[in-house]
């Protein structure tokens, strides 16, 4: 995103004119958006709707500071801050949603935080609470990250697929693939497709985010980052391809509810050129 406010503003103006570029993946921080609401509902009024909101910037700063909030933990004290982090985020996402008049935001994407210390009955009992409360206008969606594997470095080290599955299919949720954290989570790029026939399989798949990883160190981060790689012809390092993403929409065929993208641009990029290049994935997902 560029950092100058009239060039954001160029850039969801553009974006909207993107056939398929219906809805944003939006970033909760610490302490919330990091941007003003008011400011946020007005680009997406009239032009983004069923959007998303991901936790994983606030779960990752505070995940780092405590080593037990998440919705996963042992420790009550950081469950319970885990559940709090998610309500605030849905009363954002009201906010937004009144402030435009329609349904600009649809889900939230959670996640089974803490890293390498999640519990799979700590996370099963967080989901039972949060969906006992009030109805909201928004769902929750499972973001599965890189499990913990005491071989593999990792970046997020939560759950394993297979008990968030488990954990999913109790609770009456879906889950979301993003692409290159599950290639992190092997640190290879076969991964991603394992996870989706699994999901596919098991009838709990509900929305796949092509973001990329590399095997090697690039301007965007180091090997096996996160760093939401573009596609290889827009970053040579990115293993995913035009190829791999058509193999991916062939395994899930109309099982997700959605799919769409969520890539890096280099801080130098125009507003131009970042939407050429949302534009060259977007493209590929028709």
């Amino acid at each position: 995103m560029p950092t100058d406010v009239a060039e954001q503003e160029e850039f969801y103006a553009q974006l909207a004119q993107i056939a398929g570029a219906t809805a944003l993946e939006i970033p909760f921080h610490k302490t919330g958006l990091n941007v003003e609401t008011g400011w946020l509902a007005q680009q997406m009024r009239g032009r983004f709707t069923q959007s998303i909101i991901t936790l994983i910037p606030g779960t990752m700063a505070r995940v780092g500071e405590t080593g037990v909030f998440g919705l996963a933990s042992t420790d009550e004290g950081g469950r319970t801050a885990g559940l709090d982090f998610v309500r605030q985020a849905r009363e954002v996402a009201e906010e937004i949603n009144q402030a435009t008049g329609a349904q600009s935001v649809s889900a939230l994407h959670i996640h089974s935080a803490p890293s390498v210390k999640a519990d799979k009955q700590a996370f099963a009992k967080s989901l039972e609470e949060l969906l006992s409360e009030d109805p909201w206008s928004t769902r929750l969606v499972i973001e599965h990250c890189d499990a913990y594997s005491p071989e593999i470095a990792g970046e997020k080290r939560f759950l394993s697929l297979d008990a968030e599955i488990a954990a999913a299919q109790q609770a009456g949720l879906g889950i979301t693939v993003n692409w290159g954290r599950s290639a992190v989570e092997a640190q290879d790029g076969e991964r991603p497709s394992e996870h989706l026939r699994a999901l596919v399989d098991t009838g709990v798949l509900e929305g796949l985010m092509f973001s990329g990883a590399g095997h090697k160190a690039n301007q965007y981060g180091g090997e096996w980052a996160d760093a939401h790689l573009p596609l290889t012809a827009d970053e040579p390092t990115s293993l995913m391809d035009a190829a791999e993403v058509a193999r991916c929409l062939e395994i899930v065929a109309d099982a997700p509810r959605y799919v769409g993208a969520k890539i890096q641009a280099p801080k130098t990029a125009s507003v131009d050129q970042r939407i050429a290049m949302i534009s060259n994935i977007t493209q590929l997902l028709k």
